[in-house]
């Protein structure tokens, strides 16, 4: 087993003015490196859980909380969001609530946190270019950011997080503002800072992404784990598939193939075209 970088123990949390607990008793374990992608429905409990590995609970939302969180050892409630965006950082679902809204421009706001750390000019100057030219936004970097639109601002706030340099990258749905195009851009960065060993925990409903970059995949429903397992697994299951979450197209037509006696084929996981995948179930 690999080096555990981020354990969660019997986490639950519920905001102030609801009934019902947002997290209920969420257990698991991430390794050094590994690419984890959360699903669910909609108030299944995926931002809410993103807040509090990066510390914005409880030091930002308000609510009743218990269990623990730690990040490469820090207690991320007894720590400082600070001091924990070195260890991790979190690429928010609204992109606008990411900006500082005290910079300029594209390169004040990407030099933003790095200021705040105390970083050497000539250093900042440096990650600036690198982050911008990798996010594809150095033709905008002397532009004020509140002048761009929703796809640029969506790179803009990705480019500030990871300038901070942390060992694991938090995604909430961090492409809705991008087209197709500008997704699959994002997502190729994505995985080449996991194949250069950056931890990635990425929440998506785009399940052919999910399950072509995921190592784990967890189910959230109502605030619980329903299971955490690789994505053959959990996408094979149709007793998972029932907690209001889509599967893979080449996952329904296998099933639908199956069920009609067309195949015994197992369903595979891979990143091959639907198409090739159903002849190959056909055996064609």
């Amino acid at each position: 087993m690999g080096n555990i970088v981020l354990e969660v123990k019997d986490f639950s949390f519920k905001y102030r003015q609801t009934k019902r607990k947002a997290l209920k008793n969420v257990s698991f374990q991430v390794e050094e490196g590994s690419f984890l992608c959360v699903i669910g429905a909609n108030g299944s409990g995926k931002s809410t859980l993103c807040n509090a590995l990066v510390g914005l609970i409880p030091h930002y939302f308000v609510g009743k909380m218990s269990g623990e969180i730690k990040v490469n050892g820090i207690n991320v409630a007894e720590s400082t969001i600070a001091n924990l965006s070195s260890e991790i950082g979190l690429v928010f679902q609204n992109p606008f609530n990411q900006l500082s809204y005290t910079a300029g421009t594209v390169a004040e706001e990407l030099a933003y946190g790095l200021g705040n750390r105390g970083v050497p000019r000539e250093e900042m100057v440096e990650k600036v270019k690198y982050v911008a030219e990798l996010m594809r936004i150095d033709h905008i970097i002397h532009k004020n950011p509140l002048e761009l639109s929703g796809g640029q601002v969506q790179r803009v706030a990705f480019g500030s997080t990871f300038i901070m340099e942390p060992k694991i990258l938090v995604l909430d749905e961090c492409t809705t503002q991008l087209d197709p195009l500008g997704s699959e851009e994002i997502f190729d960065i994505v995985k080449k800072l996991n194949s250069k060993g950056i931890t990635v925990i990425m929440v998506d409903h785009e399940m052919e992404r999910v399950a072509r970059c995921a190592d784990q995949i967890m189910v959230l429903d109502a605030g619980e784990i329903i299971a955490i397992d690789e994505p053959k697994k959990i996408f094979g299951n149709p007793e998972i598939v029932k907690h209001h979450i889509g599967v893979p197209d080449y996952v329904k037509i296998t099933q639908a193939l199956r069920e009609k006696g067309y195949t015994d084929c197992d369903i595979e996981v891979t990143e091959e075209p639907t198409i090739e995948l159903v002849k190959e179930a056909l055996g064609s």
